[in-house]
């Protein structure tokens, strides 16, 4: 007696039972079930990108284009608020204050940084520990290391004045109208250098060693292969490092909002600060506070566009 495959008992019996439908409602219930699980976990991410960024920009918009103040009544205004920018007392110096701090702090902050980089890559033995007290100033928060550095430019019982006297020199009034810039961008680069200066490590020891060996046997000094490997070979991170560390400058407030309030006079008053007035000083004006936020907003989008379309063409170029 023969069986033919029609007849024949087969090891997977249901297999046979599942038409072609029934396989496609099971490869849909299988996708779906994929997707449900991908947004169970981007679900919380975008729910906070939605209430934290979208939410706030629109609002910001919303606000932009009336007048008035928290809590009054406000008024449709449409582009007025922007068109009125220009005439502002204080912004222009807002602006300049803040383009100078990040002048004078970015390039203090990215050279530091490297040069720590340049030595803690090279320690072996308790490199650690070094690492953790240049990162440790990152760690301290903004209005506590205002505070900080407030007592430590007291005029009468600072250290810095302190050390001064220790040499024969003469107190200085640090926050001053001449120098109260000046030491709030030396505070951001005490703040931030570590940030940096491990970023820095992490690129060194990632470079090839080949390259750096072959340079040795060639009796290459240090110098020539800092400048001649190090420096292209970290162009990249180096430009990404400026453009970010730019950003972050823009957006200094809580320590001169702690340090000196923005002045003396208008002297450390910054965008951001001068956007902090408008909204909750005297003058109470949310629509040009919005206004101003808008803009700046726009700026930092610009610079991060700048920043990502040259990061891909040196990328298609290396």
């Amino acid at each position: 007696m023969s069986l033919d495959a029609a007849t024949m008992p087969s090891a997977h019996p249901g297999r046979l039972r599942l038409s072609a439908e029934d396989h496609r409602r099971l490869r849909r219930k299988a996708r779906l079930g994929r997707e449900i699980l991908g947004w169970a976990f981007l679900g919380p991410m975008f729910a906070c990108f939605v209430i934290f960024l979208v939410l706030p920009v629109i609002g910001t918009l919303w606000w932009s284009l009336r007048s008035g103040g928290l809590g009054g009544d406000t008024k449709f205004v449409g582009l007025k608020n922007f068109t009125d920018l220009p005439d502002i007392v204080g912004a222009s110096t807002a602006i300049g204050n803040t383009l100078l701090f990040a002048l004078i702090s970015v390039p203090l902050i990215l050279i530091g940084a490297l040069a720590i980089a340049l030595i803690l890559a090279r320690i072996e033995r308790g490199g650690s520990v070094y690492r953790f007290l240049i990162y440790f100033p990152v760690l301290v928060p903004g209005v506590v290391a205002a505070l900080i550095w407030l007592f430590m430019t007291n005029v009468d019982f600072g250290l810095f004045n302190q050390v001064a006297r220790w040499f024969g020199g003469r107190p200085v009034v640090w926050l001053g109208a001449d120098n109260a810039l000046i030491v709030l961008a030396i505070l951001d680069v005490w703040r931030n250098v570590g940030y940096w200066a491990l970023f820095f490590v992490a690129a060194i020891i990632g470079l090839p060693k080949e390259l750096y060996q072959a340079a040795e046997l060639d009796g290459a000094p240090a110098w020539a292969r800092f400048r001649y490997l190090t420096l292209p070979l970290l162009r990249r991170i180096i430009f990404f490092a400026v453009v970010v560390a730019t950003i972050w400058g823009l957006q200094v407030f809580d320590t001169a909002l702690v340090l000196t309030s923005g002045g003396p006079g208008t002297a450390t008053t910054t965008v951001i600060y001068r956007i902090w007035l408008y909204m909750f000083g005297a003058t109470n004006k949310i629509g040009i506070a919005s206004a101003i936020s808008l803009v700046l907003i726009v700026a930092i989008l610009l610079l991060t566009l700048v920043q990502m379309r040259l990061l891909r063409g040196r990328r298609g170029g290396d």
